[in-house]
């Protein structure tokens, strides 16, 4: 399944994001915490790759790694 990021938050000492995302449909969301040297945007796709990787707009030199996630409702 493909994430939109909808928020980014990004800790540059270790390379650290927490994202809100999303589905396409806007039905679930997420918010995750991931690592990577690339940064990550509003607007950014990440679509599945193996082991938790996933690629920043389509571009499969461009990773992030999940490293938790946690689906959310905004009514909680």
């Amino acid at each position: 399944m493909e994430w939109l990021v909808k928020k980014s938050c990004c800790n540059k000492q270790d390379n650290r994001h927490v994202l809100m995302l999303c589905d396409a449909g806007g039905a679930i969301k997420m918010i995750a915490e991931v690592k990577s040297d690339f940064a990550v945007k509003v607007g950014d796709l990440l679509s599945p790759l193996q082991n938790a990787l996933y690629c920043i707009n389509r571009e499969k030199l461009h990773t992030v790694k999940v490293l938790s996630a946690s689906s959310y409702s905004p009514d909680e």
